[in-house]
């Protein structure tokens, strides 16, 4: 059976826990209605909106014992049915320190799990128990009470939190300085983290070095390039004799030979719908790519499935060998927070001309409507070493503060005065994307993110 997670931003598990612990001390409920996740090695539900059980749909409640009003039940139904969602039913134990089910928590859910399974047919209803410090879940698995596998919080502050025994990952002498950096429990948590790097040429040869070494055990790399003599001054784990070989499959068995445990090597574009099934288990994903087309993909993505990317890049201009400018950037991306678009990191003008045929793209050029789409840029791996360095601190910091608290969401290199600065949140209400209401948040399989197929 695979692994079973519940995936919730950040900002909607404050709200819930702003709901279900009030200064009365009594036991809360709500809902989570969420996507569903189906991946190769995860399945996961993700959360999209908490509903709270109003106060007069409460048919009794105190500090140890609450019922819930069926009313309640049958909006959520009606909720799930509308939007092709799935429950997941959550309450509190204030008083208690370890989260654990009570006899009349066994009694009311396994009458209601399976009227809700009856009731929604192709979905995967389940449980959540809170107390103050800690959280377990479970759901209903041919007829008996199963454990699910945790739940994970993504946002600028993220974190697993597994409820049964997952494998247990050695720490060996390799990662004693960082372990006293961010701790013995920080290093366990990088180790266990699955992650994808999209693009890996430039920018994400070098986070990918860096991954490993950090301890990555699980990377999905993509890129439907080969590799070419170019290259070589900035591709790390490439040698001349990788010429005309896939990136992927190269920095892959170079992420093998620094001690990767897994690696997922994808030649292949990541705008494919194929591709990006393989990357709904990841818990993050890095955008190491050359074209606004893959990030604009990438971003909707992430919301879908509740997934934070890291985006990187950066822009020289430099004409006849002469250096005017250089810039970097890196932005995350995810549920909480706003995405490319609204931040104008994307260029809806060059995404049409990158999705059109070649020698119309050419054509738009001559016309002088779109710049440098198909031209060979300028590129200097110390330059691309900053931007990396800055994008894989800002991720490991998501999960192990590795700067002693949360990061800005964006930030930008200026290479020409050596400064870096940091950019906020710009966020345009109502946007299809990343609003809480209108948005993509947590719909998972319930669409495609890409129409190529």
């Amino acid at each position: 059976m695979k692994p079973f997670f519940i995936c919730i931003s950040r900002r909607d598990r404050q709200q819930v826990r702003a709901s279900l612990f009030t200064d009365d001390g009594n036991e809360n409920a709500g809902a989570l209605l969420c996507g569903m996740s189906d991946g190769d090695h995860e399945y996961r539900l993700l959360v999209r909106k908490f509903c709270p059980v109003p106060a007069e749909l409460y048919i009794a409640r105190n500090e140890y014992h609450l019922e819930v009003s069926p009313h309640f039940y049958n909006s959520i139904i009606d909720d799930c049915i509308r939007e092709r969602l799935s429950p997941v039913i959550i309450h509190s134990h204030p008083r208690h320190k370890d989260a654990c089910y009570s006899p009349s928590d066994d009694s009311g859910e396994a009458k209601l799990l399976p009227v809700l399974e009856s009731l929604l047919p192709k979905t995967t209803p389940a449980s959540l128990v809170l107390t103050p410090h800690s959280l377990t879940g479970r759901r209903l698995v041919r007829g008996k009470f199963t454990p699910i596998t945790g739940l994970k919080v993504f946002g600028l502050s993220s974190e697993i939190a597994l409820f049964r025994g997952s494998e247990e990952f050695k720490i060996t002498g390799i990662f004693d300085r960082q372990v006293r950096a961010f701790g013995a429990e920080g290093q366990r948590l990088i180790q266990s983290l699955k992650v994808g790097v999209v693009g890996v040429g430039g920018i994400g040869s070098l986070v990918v070095e860096q991954l490993a070494r950090a301890g990555i055990a699980n990377l999905a790399l993509v890129d439907n390039d080969k590799i070419e003599e170019s290259n070589l001054s900035r591709l790390l784990g490439a040698a001349k004799k990788d010429i005309d070989k896939s990136k992927a499959a190269v920095i892959g068995k170079h992420a093998q030979h620094l001690g990767v445990k897994k690696v997922t090597v994808i030649s292949d574009s990541a705008i494919r719908q194929e591709v990006l099934n393989l990357l709904r288990d990841r818990d993050l994903i890095f955008s190491c790519v050359d074209n606004d087309r893959t990030r604009a993909i990438l971003n909707r993505f992430s919301y879908q499935y509740l997934v934070p990317v890291v985006e990187l890049g950066i822009r020289l201009d430099s004409r006849e060998g002469n250096m005017r400018a250089a810039a970097g950037r890196v932005v995350i991306v995810g549920a909480g927070m706003t995405c490319l678009r609204c931040s104008h990191h994307l260029d809806p003008e060059r995404i049409r001309a990158e999705s059109l045929p070649k020698t119309e793209r050419l054509l738009l050029q001559q016309e002088g409507y779109v710049m440098g789409i198909d031209e060979p840029v300028p590129a200097v791996i110390s330059l691309n070493a900053v931007v990396a360095g800055l994008g894989v601190t800002a991720a490991l910091n998501m999960f192990v503060k590795l700067t002693g608290g949360p990061q800005p969401v964006g930030q930008i290199y200026d290479a020409t005065t050596g400064s870096v600065f940091t950019t906020n949140d710009v966020h345009e209400k109502g946007c299809d994307i990343c609003d809480d209401v209108v948005g993509l948040k947590g719909l998972g399989d319930s669409q495609i993110v890409s129409a190529y197929t």
